[in-house]
């Protein structure tokens, strides 16, 4: 099969350990030990996300006040480097001759009129008094957002229209090398076609849902540190779900700050293709994979929604 997995920040850096070069390290290890039998069987292409290296990034470059701070462009491929390039390595670690394994720097075409340039709402970098917030937003355009007396930059979140690596993807899965793709990078196209950096943030659960769109995968795997999709999460009547459709998930809510995302771009593939999407643990990722465990996502089905039991 042709597999895009997606693997959640969580599922590479465990809530509240710090980043540093060996937890990383250590957790891209052992993300390629439980991912290595899929490589194997499979073609696969790794989507990631890099929420704490980038947020970790844009906190260093937005706190010096000396030199200019970094683009969000920049941000984001230099977040994705990183961990891509572990991943990528640690993976070949774990393969050996068994398949090659490709970094690729993903730049993602966004639209520059897209409305949500004008309303910034994701939160980055550091918290900011009032004064200086202002002087910021007077010499940098920034947008602010009131966090109890303190400020923090907001960014734009525009919808994600095609990957341009795409073709290079396509060709190098077609050569049996699995392919890591790093980033995503945001970038808007000129006049001429040529293509320049934006100051956004890609959403990596919708990109994940582009890219295994656009190399027409058999199926897209959203992996975190989670059995599966909840309702109720968190209370005493929480259920885990096993089988449900998109019509089904539309009726419920869920986090917009982690599985919501997912959970849409898992819909929105199966809807745009007919096939299937899987959230679940990436320990436990064979067994999401062959539909024991997790939450699978599927185009029609008997009933509303099977659950796991109690």
């Amino acid at each position: 099969m042709r597999l895009v997995v997606s693997l959640g920040g969580n599922a590479l850096l465990r809530k509240g350990q710090a980043i540093t070069a060996e937890n990383q390290r250590e957790n891209a290890a052992m993300a390629a030990m439980w991912l290595a039998p899929v490589f194997r069987e499979h073609d696969v292409v790794i989507a990631h996300g890099s929420g704490p290296q980038l947020a970790m990034l844009a906190l260093q470059s937005f706190s010096y006040r000396v030199a200019e701070p970094t683009r969000l462009d920049l941000l984001c491929a230099q977040a994705g480097g990183e961990t891509g390039y572990l991943l990528a390595r640690e993976l070949w670690n774990k393969l050996g001759s068994d398949r090659h394994v490709v970094a690729h720097m993903a730049q993602v075409l966004v639209n520059a009129d897209d409305e949500a340039f004008g309303k910034p709402a994701k939160p980055i970098g550091p918290f900011y008094e009032r004064t200086y917030a202002h002087q910021l937003r007077q010499l940098r355009g920034w947008q602010f957002a009131d966090f109890d007396g303190e400020y923090r930059r907001v960014v734009p979140v525009p919808r994600l229209l095609e990957t341009i690596e795409i073709g290079a993807a396509k060709s190098m899965l077609g050569s049996g090398t699995a392919v890591v793709m790093c980033g995503p990078v945001p970038v808007a196209a000129g006049s001429g076609g040529e293509l320049h950096g934006m100051e956004a943030l890609p959403d990596k659960d919708e990109f994940a849902s582009l890219l295994a769109r656009e190399l027409d995968a058999d199926g897209l795997l959203f992996l975190t540190d989670v059995l599966s999709v909840a309702t109720d999460y968190g209370k005493p009547e929480q259920r885990q779900i096993r089988q449900a459709t998109p019509a089904s998930l539309g009726t419920l809510a869920f986090d917009p700050s982690s599985m919501g995302p997912k959970v849409k771009a898992a819909c929105d593939f199966v809807e745009a293709s007919h096939r299937w999407a899987a959230i679940g643990s990436i320990s436990n990722v064979e067994h999401v994979l062959s539909g024991e465990a997790g939450t699978r996502v599927v185009p029609t089905m008997a009933g509303a929604i099977d659950f796991w039991p109690r």
